[in-house]
C-alpha cells in the first residue's frame, strides 16, 4: 500500500470498502505471499508453479494495467438448454 501511495492504494479494494481487496488486490497479496514462500524454501513451495515472478512489495503491478488470468478449469460454453 505504501508503495501505491495514499491516492492509489484504494485501487487495490473494492469500490466503497477499506477492507474487503478486488481482484488486482487479493492478486497482488497472494502473489507477494507465494513468492516469499519460495523465496524462503518453505516445503510447501513445491506446490508453487515454477513460473512464479519474484514480487518486490516496492514494485507492485500497475492496477491501472492489470488483468486478471483466466481461469484455466474455465468454460465459456453455456450448458444445454440456455
Amino acid at each position: 500500500y505504501e508503495a501505491l501511495g495514499k491516492e492509489r492504494s484504494v485501487l487495490a479494494f473494492a469500490p466503497g470498502d477499506g477492507t474487503h481487496h478486488n481482484n488486482y488486490g487479493a492478486y497482488e497479496l497472494a502473489r507477494m505471499i507465494a513468492s516469499d514462500i519460495k523465496r524462503q524454501k518453505l516445503p510447501i513451495a513445491k506446490f508453487i508453479g515454477k513460473d512464479l515472478k519474484s514480487f518486490d512489495p516496492k514494485k507492485p503491478d500497475s492496477p491501472e494495467s492489470f488483468k486478471l488470468p483466466p481461469s484455466p478449469v474455465a468454460q465459456s460454453v453455456k450448458p444445454l438448454g440456455n
